[in-house]
Formats: structure tokens, C-alpha cells, sequence
């Protein structure tokens, strides 16, 4: 861990030593992280997130965002015949976002998680099993939709393989992966809005892709 002492860290955190003092005095906890080693004090300079608003504002719009996921997942669990549950009951291997540089719409999105899921299937049909599950959302901030999936990787030799493989098929676009952690209920968070039409789909083969008409 990286330190400074307090002039530096007044000038990292842009604020005065009292305001950074009364900080550890009303937080004792981050105060014993610091350190004394020759009779200067020293401060873990990742403390001067807590100094810049901006940060702490998104950290607490996350920590909300999860926490509602966390109240879906409780709902949907409690719903034993709800598709969230089913969904969270079945092992993935991953969680992706995909931000598409083009403005598309629904039908777009829906044709190209198709096509990604197709593009897999052919190419690693013979080696394991692959499913996915995507809804299609609209961006907060500009025209045009984006997906999020999970997708679940039965050999696990094949994992990182196929994330290339998954980040070069959307090389154009801003994609964004991490493990899947059900605990997290990223899957419930993609299901905030309900699941109908051309929004989502669950896709373990071409031949067996649930019917969207029936059951939205």
C-alpha cells in the first residue's frame, strides 16, 4: 500500500489538514489503516476516494443498484414458477455487457446475440455445451440499446478461449466481462423491467430457442 504524509495528501485530496483530521476522527476505523513509522504520519493515498465527491456519489448509486438487485433475486426466489428463479437455479460461466458504438434497436440487438450465440455454436459444437440467456435495454444517456448476457461454458479449458472469442466478434464495440457471481444477481437486474418480444432470450441450441410470443 502507498502512502504519503500529510502535505502531499492534503494536496491529493485538495482539501485542509483539519478537514482531513476531523475525517479520521470521526472514522476510526480508516485512522488505524494510517501509520506513524518515524513520528510522521502517514496516509494510504486510496483513502482520497473518500475526499472526491464525485466517486463517493457513484459508489453509492452502485451500492443502491445492487442492493435493488438484491431485493429482485429475493422476490424472484420467492416465486418458485418465475423465470428469474429458473434462470438462477441453471450454472453460468460468465457475465458480459455489450455498448454498441452503432444506435440499435431492439430487433438489431435480438439478431446479434443470435448471431454471436450462432457463430459459438458452429464453431465449438463438437466441444461443449454452450447456453445464453440476454435482454436488450435502452442507454440512460444516448439513443440506441445495448444487451447484457450470461453465458454458461461446460469445459472449462475453453473459457478464456471463447471470451476472445467473444470480445474479437464485438471488437467494434465496448464489451465489459467478469465471472459470473449469482450472488451479485446480475441476471435478476437484466430482468428488472419483466421479459417480453424481442427483448430477451434464452438460447441453449439453434433448434431449441424458447418461443418469445409464448411466453412473454
Amino acid at each position: 500500500m502507498k502512502f504519503e504524509d500529510i502535505k502531499a495528501f492534503t494536496a491529493s485530496t485538495k482539501t485542509s489538514k483539519s478537514t482531513i483530521y476531523r475525517f479520521y476522527n470521526k472514522n476510526e476505523d480508516l485512522f488505524a489503516e494510517t501509520k506513524k513509522p518515524s513520528g510522521k504520519r502517514l496516509f494510504p493515498v486510496i483513502h482520497t476516494r473518500y475526499f472526491d465527491s464525485e466517486i463517493m456519489f457513484d459508489e453509492n448509486k452502485l451500492l443502491r443498484q445492487e442492493n435493488q438487485s438484491m431485493r429482485n433475486l429475493i422476490d424472484s426466489l420467492a416465486d418458485k414458477d418465475s423465470f428469474p428463479r429458473t434462470f438462477w437455479q441453471m450454472d453460468w460461466s460468465f457475465f458480459f455487457t455489450v455498448a454498441y458504438k452503432l444506435d440499435r434497436n431492439t430487433n438489431s440487438c435480438f439478431k446479434q446475440m443470435h448471431g454471436l450465440y450462432d457463430y459459438l455454436s458452429e464453431k465449438y459444437k463438437d466441444s461443449t455445451e454452450l447456453r445464453l440467456f440476454f435482454t436488450t435495454e435502452p442507454f440512460t444517456n444516448r439513443k440506441g440499446y445495448h444487451n447484457h448476457f450470461v453465458i454458461h461454458i461446460e469445459d472449462k479449458k475453453l473459457h478464456e478461449q471463447i471470451v476472445t472469442e467473444i470480445q474479437e466478434y464485438f471488437n467494434y464495440d465496448r464489451v465489459d466481462v467478469s465471472i459470473y457471481d449469482r450472488y451479485k444477481a446480475g441476471l435478476f437486474y437484466m430482468a428488472k423491467e419483466g421479459l417480453s418480444g424481442e427483448n430477451w432470450d434464452f438460447i441453449k441450441n439453434t433448434a431449441k430457442t424458447m418461443d418469445n410470443d409464448d411466453n412473454s
